[in-house]
């Protein structure tokens, strides 16, 4: 575990400011860029959010995540049953399953709620590996700190933005938010941007598989989480052997393809 009030080199050596790209210098407890510019660490969690004023459905949903945060692991694990006959434990290990992340390798989570599925993604790249999570909702990251893989480096960021160098990463894993973000292709563009050439980049939301044909509960989740209307983001031509899966039993897609 990671005792040090900063974070570990690996880490600090692809951490870039989200506005400029500069490389960040440590100090007093932050990082900081050429011009003063400061991103502080508090109890373990790097603040680094660019726009520091969120708008349309970024603000709108960071403050429903922010407030949902000590419920979402139930809601996942009880309500998801009831409400969408779907066993998220299962289904969580059938998703990063078809991840196949590589051993030892450096992998960077975007949105991981509270954590919820740290443990299956360390399992894969075992005690050696490198991880990192980032999130839009501060709040999430605390449960992170609860639930999620004691090791990994938590960062309070936006998703469109990354506070990371190029070819930073061997994986990226992002999973339930991309289709109510204020612009879906450009994170892509960033996933895609700071996964090195061959390295895994996937990502998936809600959606109605096609053999999908539960016409109530279709109505209840679309009440609930108007991301199942909406079309998940169209595949960059930056990315190759892109296959699409039907995940949480036709609740959901997930796709994982390799960098260019």
């Amino acid at each position: 575990m990671n005792t040090s009030p900063f974070f570990p080199a690996w880490f600090e050596a692809i951490l870039r400011d989200p506005e400029t790209g500069q490389s960040l210098e440590r100090r007093n407890r932050a990082y900081v860029r050429s011009d003063g510019k400061c991103y502080p660490l508090h109890d373990g969690i790097l603040s680094a959010v660019f726009p520091e004023s969120l708008t349309g459905d970024d603000a709108h949903w960071n403050r429903f995540y922010d407030l949902f945060a000590p419920f979402y692991d139930f809601t996942q694990r009880v309500l998801g049953r009831l409400m969408a006959g779907v066993d998220s434990t299962e289904a969580w290990k059938d998703v990063v399953a078809r991840l196949k992340l590589p051993p030892s390798g450096r992998v960077l989570e975007v949105s991981p709620g509270p954590g919820i599925v740290q443990k299956l993604l360390r399992a894969q790249i075992g005690e050696r590996g490198e991880l990192a999570a980032l999130d839009l909702s501060r709040n999430m990251l605390r449960q992170c700190q609860k639930r999620g893989d004691r090791n990994a480096c938590l960062v309070h960021g936006n998703g469109q933005h990354l506070p990371f160098a190029d070819n930073s990463f061997d994986a990226l894993f992002h999973f339930g938010g991309v289709n109510l973000f204020n612009d879906p292709a450009k994170a892509l563009g960033e996933f895609i941007r700071v996964v090195r050439k061959d390295g895994i980049v996937s990502w998936g939301d809600e959606g109605f598989s096609p053999s999908y044909k539960n016409g109530l509960r279709k109505k209840i989740l679309t009440w609930l989480n108007p991301g199942y209307l909406r079309a998940g983001p169209a595949v960059p031509e930056t990315m190759v052997d892109v296959q699409i899966h039907e995940v949480f039993s036709g609740l959901g897609y997930l796709v994982v393809g390799r960098k260019k």
